[in-house]
């Protein structure tokens, strides 16, 4: 597989950006000075769809603050005389998926959806994304400066581009400071090993009066590729096999299964996990970067961040995680609103609103990084390996087996070589490997 550092992100990226975003795409960006704030009427605006996951979905609560990328429509929606954009939260990422196969199938696409990384072989083979340059026209190679180059690899397959870079994350450790220190334990000596932390548990345990001390949130086959990846396996093999089999990635997943058998881990619903670790009834959480900035909103005691512990002396390596900007409208009319959003999106009053996720920044604005995300940029500068792309056109339904076995093997529910070899035999038959 190929890594992304982000020294190969931001290197090229300082003078790139701010030429790239002049003309006629900044124009479109923000209104002329002394012109309407471009609440135009809605009947005179072009209303593109779009299905992500940082809304609130149906029966939810909003947040008392919006997230950034509500943020980043708001902005985009009060400045544009042209176009109006409307922003749904169907669920997770694989409930936005699943609604965006079911309209698609309605005859009701959406012009755009978050598309995990994981997911650009399915969602090119199973739902059919459109290509970015016939959306974006002349305009493409504009629009494609605008964001770091390496970052294009991520929506590309056979040199065709499918999406737009959007939110480039890692999975990281968030830990209960305040735990830690009543425990007497050293957050840097407990997060070196695997063992080191094993050891550490009791201590923090006692703590917690007796709650599990960690969780891993929240589709377990995310943390399960930087767990095996760090003990020299690999979730999909260089060449398209699959590699969860292996003697390597076993080891690497009995090593939670064990942690659980003791009491450590977090049974919990996906449901509960954050909610237990911001209640301060578990110690450690697992999560995205893209995490940082809510937990710091809702955490009252001192949150601290880490890498993950090491198998003995081997590296971390952490994968990537997040989305791209895919899409499926089938109004080609649509094509100039869709461009002028993506432009905004990537534009410096847009990009910075978006930066408040603690996503890392893989546009080419330079922007300072938040307290907490050192431990992301960390495994960035080690070089990540690119998310596991799950083939064929029934890659998803292949993700969402590996996931289930992921959580029965850590629950204990199943053994970890009966989880693996039965995964196994799934997932070759679901994708035709079999």
């Amino acid at each position: 597989m190929a890594d992304i550092t982000r020294r190969r992100l931001v290197g090229q990226a300082a003078v790139a950006g701010a030429a790239a975003m002049g003309g006629t795409m900044a124009a479109k960006a923000a209104p002329a000075p002394g012109q309407p704030d471009g609440r135009g009427a809605a009947q005179d605006r072009t209303e593109i769809t779009i299905y992500h996951i940082w809304g609130t979905p149906p029966g939810g609560t909003p947040a008392e603050t919006p997230h950034p990328m509500t943020q980043v429509i708001d902005a985009f929606n009060a400045q544009s005389t042209t176009v109006m954009v409307n922003s749904q939260t169907p669920g997770n990422y694989q409930e936005t998926l699943q609604k965006t196969q079911a309209d698609i199938a309605a005859g009701n696409p959406p012009d755009l959806v978050s598309v995990p990384w994981a997911n650009l072989h399915y969602a090119i083979d199973g739902l059919g994304v459109r290509e970015l340059p016939a959306i974006a026209g002349d305009q493409f190679e504009a629009l494609r400066a605008s964001m770091s180059e390496p970052a294009w690899p991520l929506v590309t397959r056979d040199e065709t581009v499918y999406g737009f870079p959007w939110g480039l994350s890692t999975p990281i450790l968030y830990y209960n400071a305040d735990v830690f220190e009543a425990a007497a334990v050293d957050p840097a000596e407990a997060f070196a090993t695997w063992e080191s932390f094993a050891a550490a548990c009791p201590a923090l345990q006692e703590q917690l009066g007796g709650n599990p001390v960690f969780a891993l949130s929240f589709n377990k086959d995310w943390p399960a590729q930087t767990i095996i990846q760090s003990n020299g396996g690999r979730v999909l093999n260089e060449d398209g096999t699959f590699g969860f089999a292996s003697e390597e990635a076993k080891a690497a997943m009995q090593t939670i299964a064990d942690l659980d058998a003791a009491g450590f881990y977090d049974r919990g619903t996906t449901e509960e996990l954050r909610p237990n670790f911001v209640a301060a009834s578990t110690a450690v959480f697992q999560a995205s970067v893209a995490s940082l900035g809510g937990l710091n909103n809702d955490t009252a005691f001192t949150l601290g961040t880490s890498t993950w512990p090491q198998f003995g002396d081997k590296p971390v390596s952490a994968s990537t995680g997040g989305s791209f900007l895919g899409s499926f409208t089938e109004d080609e009319a649509k094509h100039p609103a869709l461009l002028e959003f993506l432009t905004f999106c990537a534009s410096e009053e847009g990009y910075t609103l978006w930066n408040q996720t603690g996503y890392v920044n893989i546009s080419n604005i330079e922007l300072e990084r938040l307290p907490g995300q050192e431990p992301a940029y960390a495994q960035f500068d080690a070089g990540l390996e690119l998310e596991t792309n799950w083939p064929s056109s029934r890659g998803l339904e292949a993700q969402n087996t590996w996931d289930v076995y992921c959580q029965r093997m850590w629950a204990n529910d199943i053994s970890v070589e009966e989880g693996t070899s039965a995964a196994l035999e799934e997932i070759q038959a679901i994708t035709g490997q079999g």
